[in-house]
């Protein structure tokens, strides 16, 4: 009786230990877990404004299909890399009116859900709300905060010079695309053109009205010739941020400088 007791129990014994020495192995032989890197978001935006929209929305890096060199990005003719790029992207970011962005997207049977379209106008109020509609759909809200804050403190410093400079008795002729921003600073806007080629008549007709500064648009200038009747001065501002700007930010703070407000 006691023989088959010390039987069992050696018995049990070596059991026990070929279980822990199983369990140890599993353990020794597993891989320890990473991080995934490819958790962070691959967004793909349709020119450089739409792009830095985005990056401030999100902190993210955003690749951009329309190179950033073109003076009017608008009319690439995109590439099959720029294909792979959007499909194979998290989110697309577009504003509506790139021919090839519209092209790309209708041909490939691209997701409508992992597009966002933005308005892309350089006012402060439109960049505030855009932004937050991409955070909003992208969870990166307490990201677009904090951009959102230092965006305020830039502009509040923008219109303190305007006010300081009393902006409001400049009276300009702007280009359309520029207009909302132009107006946005205070500056007085006797005319708004561009919606159609200047004809002389017209150069001459808003020659006639005095204005102080010509605010044109450098993506698609059409203020020279009423520049050079009236004999005042003329500069150019940036709709699409070129390779030198870093940020949304950077953008308005160039163009503000331009006007001498920064």
């Amino acid at each position: 009786m006691k023989l088959k007791k010390s039987l069992l129990l050696v018995v049990l014994l070596l059991i026990s230990s070929l279980i822990v020495f199983g369990c140890t192995k599993s353990v020794t032989n597993t891989p320890a877990v990473q991080e995934n890197p490819s958790d962070q978001l691959s967004i793909v935006a349709s020119t450089s404004w739409t792009a830095l929209i985005a990056e401030a929305a999100t902190g993210e890096s955003v690749d951009v299909i329309a190179p950033v060199e073109l003076r009017h990005p608008p009319e690439y003719d995109f590439k099959p890399s720029d294909i792979v790029a959007v499909q194979e992207a998290d989110w697309v970011i577009l504003a509506g009116y790139e021919g090839f962005m519209k092209k790309i997207l209708e041909s490939n049977s691209i997701d409508e859900e992992k597009t966002i379209q933005i308005r892309t106008t350089n006012t402060y109020d439109h960049l505030v709300a855009q932004t937050r509609v991409i955070a909003e759909k992208l969870g990166t809200l307490e990201i677009q905060q904090s951009w959102e804050n230092e965006f305020t403190n830039v502009m509040n410093s923008i219109l303190e010079q305007a006010e300081n400079k009393e902006i409001s008795q400049t009276k300009v002729l702007v280009h359309m695309h520029m207009a909302d921003f132009v107006r946005s600073l205070g500056f007085e806007v006797l005319e708004v053109y561009g919606a159609e080629e200047l004809s002389p008549a017209k150069i001459g007709e808003l020659s006639k009205l005095n204005p102080d500064l010509i605010i044109d648009n450098y993506h698609n200038p059409q203020g020279i010739a009423i520049a050079e009747v009236s004999g005042v001065a003329r500069v150019e501002l940036r709709n699409f941020p070129g390779p030198q700007h870093k940020s949304i930010i950077e953008l308005v703070t160039d163009n503000a400088t331009i006007l001498g407000l920064y």
